[in-house]
């Protein structure tokens, strides 16, 4: 009797973690945790947790848009939530603190685009957790079904604890572990048997 994978259903994903297995060969992926914005027919979004970017600052960031002066979080750390449009930022937040335009992803995560967000990080009356984020991930049509039936990615519902968490060297493992896996005792090897 052949075996038959059960296929996703779209809206499964939005709010989950999708984490890289040992299977995920692309070098911007490499241990990746993402938190899924969005997931349709035609598209899917989700932000890196854990890539942060070298020596890019809060300050730093608010330094190029020089009209916003940080009072508070000045070092925080600005993470690449993935390759595409990086220069676009994106903010994952709690939410009980909300913009006109934040999309709520789930009961508890928030996402903000608003330069406005910025300000009010920077003027302490903003969200009580947050992760700032330039670029994002994004697939066509088809194309991330297609990486999770070559087992590159696991998913599981997203938990707000580790999405703001700063530890980036123990997110992928933690998130692993969210799982039921040990990464030490994953093999890059895959299969059905």
């Amino acid at each position: 009797m052949k075996r038959e994978k059960k296929a996703l259903l779209f809206t499964e994903l939005v709010g989950h973690f999708l984490v890289a297995t040992p299977q995920m060969n692309d070098p911007q992926f490499h241990q990746a945790v993402i938190f899924m914005c969005k997931h349709d027919k035609q598209t899917a979004m989700g932000l890196i947790l854990n890539k942060p970017k070298l020596n890019f600052t809060f300050s730093k960031l608010t330094e190029r848009l020089s009209y916003i002066k940080p009072r508070f979080e000045q070092n925080r750390i600005i993470y690449s939530g993935g390759p595409v449009e990086d220069r676009r930022g994106y903010i994952l937040h709690s939410e009980e603190h909300l913009m006109p335009d934040s999309i709520k992803i789930t009961n508890e995560i928030a996402l903000s685009m608003q330069l406005d967000m910025l300000s009010e990080i920077a003027d302490g009356i903003g969200p009580t957790n947050f992760k700032i984020m330039l670029g994002y991930t994004g697939w066509a049509a088809g194309q991330l079904e297609e990486e999770l039936r070559q087992n590159m990615w696991i998913h599981v519902p997203a938990s707000p604890e580790m999405v703001f968490n700063d530890n980036a060297s123990s997110i992928w493992e933690e998130a692993l572990g969210y799982c039921g896996f040990n990464a030490s005792n994953l093999s890059p090897q895959s299969g059905w048997v």
